[in-house]
């Protein structure tokens, strides 16, 4: 059975684990942790000359081969997982090898492509996490962003500033609202708005926020909504 078109996506790999056989539930760990959706045990026994034995660490009696399926982009992060773990360098450790895969049943196929998307997008949150964590660790500066109904921006800067900012920028838009939630809040759903754009330094944002809640937030006349991003990299922005 030939792999459906879109198959060249996942590109899938067979991979064959030899490898001795206490070591099988610190491979099915591995297995575990890079989502490969089934895999196959045996118990084999070396049969080419010992001097090849030796050359691949096949030496010795037993041993436990596993075959499993994966796409080829996460080949590279199997591998890596297994050095740490594995000893394949020194005589008797075993070897891992992968091979192009031609025709896969559909519900392998499916199976594979879905546990693949779920091992994308874990890596997409956990690099998205990670750059998020070194943002906020390393930025300097944070940008308070308010929505409030038109008029009332003045009194957002004022607040602001008692707070300890230096200033912003207003700029004028509108608001548009689900129905729900403008009877869950008493608001219109379309109503004029003015947005405050301040940006201070990290240390400062806590206060200059729960001042603007407090005077201009969504239990005031304002109806006001804030919200804080850290920033990236500025420039102009030195004390």
């Amino acid at each position: 059975m030939s792999i459906p078109l879109d198959g060249k996506l996942s590109a899938p790999r067979m991979l064959v684990f030899i490898t001795r056989v206490e070591e099988e539930k610190k491979l099915e760990e591995i297995f575990d942790t890079m989502h490969i959706p089934i895999c196959y045990q045996c118990r084999g026994q070396g049969t080419a000359p010992s001097e090849l034995m030796d050359i691949f660490g096949l030496g010795g009696t037993t041993r436990l081969i596993t075959i499993g399926f994966l796409p080829k982009f996460a080949v590279k992060e199997l591998f890596e997982k297994t050095e740490q773990r594995f000893v394949f360098h020194q005589r008797g450790g075993g070897i891992a090898i992968t091979l192009p895969v031609t025709g896969l049943q559909t519900p392998l196929f499916q199976m594979l492509n879905d546990e693949s998307r779920a091992m994308v997008e874990k890596r997409i949150r956990e690099r998205t996490e990670g750059d998020m964590a070194e943002i906020h660790e390393k930025s300097g500066y944070n940008v308070i962003w308010t929505s409030v109904a038109a008029g009332y921006s003045d009194q957002v800067v004022d607040t602001a500033r008692a707070a300890g900012a230096k200033g912003g920028t207003i700029l004028r838009g509108r608001r548009r609202n689900s129905e729900s939630i403008s009877q869950h809040l008493g608001i219109s759903m379309q109503d004029e708005q003015d947005f405050v754009m301040i940006v201070v330094p990290r240390e400062k944002k806590s206060e200059v926020m729960a001042a603007i809640c407090n005077v201009c937030g969504l239990h005031t006349q304002a109806h006001g909504t804030v919200f804080s991003l850290p920033v990236d990299d500025a420039i102009g922005l030195e004390e």
